[in-house]
């Protein structure tokens, strides 16, 4: 258990300001300044550095303040099993949008299985939203396809998907043999939305082909895969897409998967959790059964 002095600089990290932290906390704001410097002292390192009117919370605060957020939600949620042990239990996560479409279903159904959860929550976001979620507690695990630091998170990688581009099936460019980036910049391209895995992976897959988004004579962006799949079907631009998102409407015929020069890009999806967290073991597990469910 960590003491108050701890939780004062979280708050501290969090407002950046004296003044905020004290009425937040309920306390005076030389009390907030003495804990600060109480645990500087204790700890050998500086948490912050203040010039009027601005506070800025050190490298070695900023890794103290992750450790104490990290610590905080695990205390709370093993106190709040250890003190309720027979209410139900209950299980939330995020998942990105792509992976609703796929992994997040399996998923649920699999945790339905083992009769554990009384309640399961599944809160469909975007990547940034889901790793904030995670360092705040308001979710358990994530399901993710962005990209994220590694060393902040543990992770299991539960599939390498193919991320593809398609067109809609009677699209001129679907009856090449190979397609080029360049042919690519005749047509809209159809996005999602700031903060979307999928549009960064996109966009650094383009760059790496040295073409960036403004040289498309037309951007379409759309914060639903359901909806990208749909206007793709109807001939409205270009877009890339995990190819489980649109397997059905590959199969239908009513989709192509683009034949580009480069080759098709394979990604990780991963199943993210924090550091140190008590039910690591359970979220392994889940990992490893949703990468089982690809190779069979």
């Amino acid at each position: 258990m960590l003491d108050n002095r701890y939780q004062t600089f979280l708050v501290l990290a969090t407002t950046k300001s004296y003044t905020q932290t004290a009425q937040q906390l309920y306390i005076t704001q030389p009390a907030v300044s003495q804990q600060i410097k109480s645990l500087e002292a204790e700890l050998g390192v500086s948490l912050v550095t203040y010039q009027r009117p601005h506070l800025t919370i050190t490298p070695a605060g900023r890794e103290l303040a992750d450790l104490v957020q990290r610590v905080q939600v695990q205390t709370d949620k093993v106190l709040d099993h250890l003190k309720h042990p027979r209410t139900p239990k209950r299980l939330t996560f995020s998942t990105t949008l792509s992976l609703s479409e796929f992994l997040a279903p399996q998923l649920i159904g699999h945790l339905q299985r083992t009769g554990t959860y009384r309640e399961i929550t599944c809160r469909v976001t975007n990547t940034q939203a889901a790793l904030a979620a995670l360092t705040t507690g308001a979710s358990d695990f994530a399901l993710i396809e962005g990209n994220f630091d590694k060393s902040q998170y543990d992770y299991r990688v539960v599939r390498q998907e193919p991320f593809v581009g398609v067109v809609a099936a009677d699209h001129p460019l679907a009856a090449l043999p190979t397609v080029s980036w360049a042919d690519l910049l005749d047509y809209p391209l159809i996005v999602r939305e700031t903060g979307s895995g999928s549009r960064e992976i996109l966009r650094h897959l383009a760059a790496a082909a040295n073409v960036s988004f403004a040289e498309f004579p037309q951007i379409v962006t759309v914060n639903n895969p359901t909806a990208i799949r749909e206007l793709v079907a109807q001939g409205s631009g270009i877009s890339f897409v995990y190819r489980s998102v649109v397997a059905m409407a590959i199969a239908r015929g009513d989709l192509q998967v683009l034949p580009l020069e480069a080759g098709q890009l394979k990604h990780d999806l991963d199943l993210v959790y924090l550091h140190d967290s008590y039910l690591a073991g359970n979220y392994q597990s889940w990992g490893d059964w949703l990468r089982g469910q690809q190779e069979t």
